[in-house]
């Protein structure tokens, strides 16, 4: 029996990033879903349950900050890790803001380099 693939959740309006870093980690073995905005992801989540989420801050809709506390409410999506990248500018503050939820273990710029984000990743990931 094949083992069960990492399964990762992008939910980001940008479209270029969207693409790239299904692309990378599609390659890495990934199963990979995406969402184009914060409603769709939120949906996708409670349906596929995945190992990992990277969610973007600004998105029409549905911005990440409430993305983040509608998966902390649900039973079945609360323990699922969130890498927030963004591609605005960030301050410390807005940081902090997302730092303080549970399920928000990273925040990083979209400039971030693709070996550095699945470093990250795989770190976060439950051993299965």
């Amino acid at each position: 029996m094949e083992p069960k693939k990492n399964q990762m959740l992008i939910i980001d309006d940008n479209v270029e990033f969207r693409t790239m870093v299904c692309d990378y980690f599609t390659d890495l073995g990934f199963a990979v879903d995406i969402a184009e905005n914060g409603r769709e992801g939120l949906a996708k989540a409670k349906l596929i349950r995945p190992d990992i989420i990277l969610c973007d801050v600004m998105m029409p809709d549905i911005g990440g900050i409430e993305v983040i506390r509608n998966l902390q409410v649900e039973d079945e999506t609360r323990s699922i890790p969130v890498l927030v990248i963004t591609g605005s500018f960030f301050d410390k503050n807005m940081s902090e803001l997302f730092r303080q939820e549970a399920n928000c273990r990273e925040f990083m710029s979209k400039t971030v380099e693709l070996s550095y984000l699945e470093k990250k990743v795989l770190a976060l990931l439950p051993n299965k």
